[in-house]
């Protein structure tokens, strides 16, 4: 195996997703502000499908550091800052009412999605985490989690990953990128209509 597979999965994974993540994210926000992005519900509809292509892709290749994960207890989810974002919410759900970057408390759009929580399994959440993780996982189906949830790999899992899967999950990263930069430009080019 080669480190260079890796190396490049988690240069997508962290610092270039995570950049790109905030910068679209904010952009899409601000640029939208009062303009109804809702109304590009085709263009959305057809951005949401290819987040969740993107996601299913790394939610396949993640299964193979799922040992990684449960040793780990979900440090990556801490707190409640890990919530939805601005793009997650208008490609899921256009009409949402809440516009801001990040929600830090109540129902995410998943919930409204599926009439309520997923499925109880009688799992308990995980105190000072995202309210979200549970004992035995994250609530949320994977294809309806924040992009940023899905995005992100630590070196412990990227080190489980076969140098094709890092291959892939890079390939992956970036078509979520390209999808968050395509919603910014939806809202861009909706400035000024209404």
């Amino acid at each position: 195996m080669s480190r260079l597979p890796r190396i490049r999965f988690l240069f997508w994974s962290r610092p270039v997703f995570r950049t790109c993540e905030i910068i679209f994210n904010h952009t899409a926000r601000v640029l939208e502000r009062g303009r109804g992005l809702e109304a590009r519900k085709a263009e959305l509809e057809e951005l949401n499908h290819k987040r969740k292509k993107y996601q299913r892709v790394l939610n396949r290749i993640g299964k193979s550091h799922d040992r990684v994960c449960a040793e780990c207890r979900g440090k990556c989810c801490g707190s409640e800052r890990e919530r939805d974002a601005f793009t997650d919410r208008v490609l899921q759900l256009p009409e949402t009412p809440y516009r801001a970057a990040r929600r830090k408390s109540g129902e995410m759009v998943p919930h409204t999605i599926m009439g309520g929580c997923a499925a109880d399994d009688g799992a308990e959440p995980v105190p000072g985490y995202c309210r979200e993780l549970t004992t035995t996982g994250c609530r949320i189906p994977y294809e309806l989690r924040p992009i940023q949830c899905t995005a992100y790999f630590c070196n412990a899992a990227i080190n489980e990953l076969s140098d094709r899967e890092c291959d892939i999950g890079s390939k992956a990263l970036i078509g979520l990128m390209r999808v968050q930069i395509k919603t910014a430009g939806l809202a861009l080019s909706g400035k000024g209509k209404q």
